[in-house]
């Protein structure tokens, strides 16, 4: 049994009444489902309303509204696929933060101890500087592009939800209102200002390889369409 378009127009409508928001994971959904139906259908010769209702009955526990308040903040609520999806992609992000940072803050620090010159370490400073400032205006510059996106993704609500975050450090780093390495101050401090602006960087690269990703979603989206 072949489904008709007005056929996936109905498992793509029942998607959306059940929350699924995000046209990446629906169109994926929507393909899983079609197929079940025409497999199910092929096999027992019934209806498509039969089918319909038979499959999203087995998918009812993966539709279930869940939410993981600790990995992503109090309030948010989503399908339990879309949920247990977000709370692995932070996870993931988490710990490859943590060793991404760790790495870069002691590979810094034995280039500052092996030539102890103060010049290696204000270009290092003004390397992290400019690339924080590049990256505030990349997040500007991928925040009025999507001002313009009808296609909500996955990957947009990451965007979304890290910009304010993420320009407000990019542009204090980036101008020097956040010292990375002040002179005046004890290494513990000087630790600390090093660790928060690599942290910044590589959820600033997360985040835009995230802007990316939806560029990308929506692109394919586009030139699919007749």
């Amino acid at each position: 049994m072949k489904l008709t378009n007005q056929q996936i127009t109905t498992i793509d409508e029942t998607l959306v009444l059940n929350g699924f928001v995000y046209d990446d994971i629906k169109l994926e959904l929507v393909d899983h489902i079609a197929t079940e139906i025409e497999s199910e259908a092929s096999i027992e010769d019934k209806p498509f309303e039969v089918v319909l209702k038979e499959v999203f009955d087995r998918w009812k526990p993966q539709l279930k509204p869940t939410s993981h308040n600790l990995l992503l903040g109090y309030g948010f609520l989503a399908p339990k696929i879309i949920s247990d999806k977000f709370a692995d992609d932070k996870k993931k992000e988490l710990i490859a933060s943590g060793i991404t940072v760790c790495l870069l803050t002691v590979l810094i620090l034995l280039i500052g101890n092996k030539f102890q010159n103060p010049s290696v370490l204000s270009g290092i400073v003004f390397f992290l500087q400019s690339t924080s400032l590049v990256g505030a205006l990349l997040m500007i510059s991928g925040k009025l592009f999507v001002l313009k996106s009808k296609i909500n993704t996955t990957h947009l609500f990451w965007f979304k939800k890290s910009f304010n975050l993420l320009l407000l450090y990019g542009l204090l780093i980036g101008l020097g209102f956040f010292p990375i390495l002040p002179s005046n101050k004890n290494t513990g401090i000087k630790l600390g200002g090093l660790i928060v602006t690599l942290i910044y960087l590589f959820l600033l690269y997360g985040t835009l390889k995230q802007f990316y990703k939806h560029f990308l979603f929506e692109k394919k989206l586009s030139t699919s369409k007749p």
